[in-house]
């Protein structure tokens, strides 16, 4: 949840041998650094951008990527839901500005490439380019679904992941399908040489994961709600998944009624309501149904067996307990989380 803070500020930030940036100027743009989610979360006071940093260094930039309200910055609608009544609710030119903003998160991504081939130290810096997530865009098989935190379907959990610069060979792609577990090791052995033992994910700089390989993704989505001037956190929608190239299964992990009141709810009074609504085909409005009366789904055509996935993921899904701490979020922060449809 974004008012949840690590119980310290990781080391690496306060490591001397590194120069340390990390910047957020495309999101929350609204909001002093020190107010902003992912410098909250670590700790960080000030944000840093790459031009500010020498080598050897470390930069993180959380870029605002596709989000709605798709092709606008943040704060030019009071709310998603505005943007979907006011502005745009046809599929084709959602998808399109939608496209439009991978596009210019993508090229936000090689200005940077750029800016370190220009300093002459692209050889030496190892970059990566992902996300956290995809999108849902009114495809028939998500039963119309405009959003991220559900249903769980291959077009939120495929995201890209590039790496580029210092020991990679230029132009490869590798097929196999990687994880987002796969950075670390990636990263660490990039750097130290050797990944630490008993960090999860595949070491790429050494290892191509092998085609038989599945990979394990979660969603675990909450709800705020106001009850008699009460705030109330409610899970509306859990699901855990197994994939591999062929396709993947996707196991419900909340009961029927709990993801038929959720599904309803999201997509009749939520941010995205207009979209869907909008958008709204019977054949859509059954799968949607389907999707909500249906514990365990499968897409594609998987070269593996249910029992196969389900021997990837947990047997449930459950808050665990840790040393972090909870803060409360300002005015301003829950206004820039509507902003990005995270809240409502």
């Amino acid at each position: 949840m974004f008012d949840d803070r690590l119980p310290q500020r990781p080391a690496l930030f306060d490591d001397g041998r590194y120069d340390v940036g990390f910047d957020a100027e495309t999101v929350w743009i609204e909001l002093d650094a020190a107010a902003k989610p992912p410098l909250q979360i670590n700790h960080i006071d000030t944000e840093r951008s790459l031009e500010e940093l020498e080598p050897p260094f470390v930069s993180f930039v959380h870029d605002v990527g596709p989000h709605a309200p798709y092709g606008f910055e943040n704060g030019a609608f009071e709310s998603t839901k505005e943007f979907f009544q006011t502005y745009e609710k046809r599929r084709p030119q959602l998808i399109e500005l939608y496209r439009q903003d991978c596009h210019n998160s993508a090229q936000r991504f090689v200005e940077l490439y750029e800016q370190l081939a220009e300093r002459g130290i692209l050889d030496e810096t190892l970059v990566v380019f992902t996300s956290d997530h995809g999108q849902s865009l009114g495809e028939w098989g998500n039963g119309g679904r405009f959003g991220h935190g559900h249903p769980m379907s291959p077009e939120n959990v495929e995201v890209p992941i590039v790496f580029a610069g210092a020991g990679l060979p230029r132009g490869v792609t590798y097929e196999q399908l990687l994880s987002g577990v796969d950075i670390a090791p990636t990263v660490i052995s990039a750097q130290r040489g050797e990944a630490p033992t008993g960090v999860d994910g595949v070491d790429l700089w050494r290892t191509v994961p092998g085609p038989d390989r599945k990979v394990r993704s979660d969603v675990w989505q909450h709800l705020d709600v106001d009850v008699l001037g009460r705030e109330i956190e409610l899970s509306v929608y859990a699901a855990t998944s197994a994939w591999n190239q062929s396709g993947g299964y996707v196991f419900h992990r909340k009961s029927t009624l709990q993801r038929l009141c959720a599904l309803a709810y999201d997509n009749l009074l939520r941010g995205y309501a207009p979209a869907w609504v909008g958008n709204l085909t019977p054949t859509k409005a059954m799968n949607m149904l389907t999707i909500a009366l249906t514990s365990d789904l499968s897409y594609g055509t998987p070269d593996f067996t249910e029992d196969e996935a389900r021997g990837v993921v947990p047997a449930r899904l459950a808050k665990a307990t840790h040393e972090g701490a909870d803060t409360d979020l300002s005015d301003e922060q829950k206004t820039q989380l509507r902003d990005l449809g995270y809240l409502q």
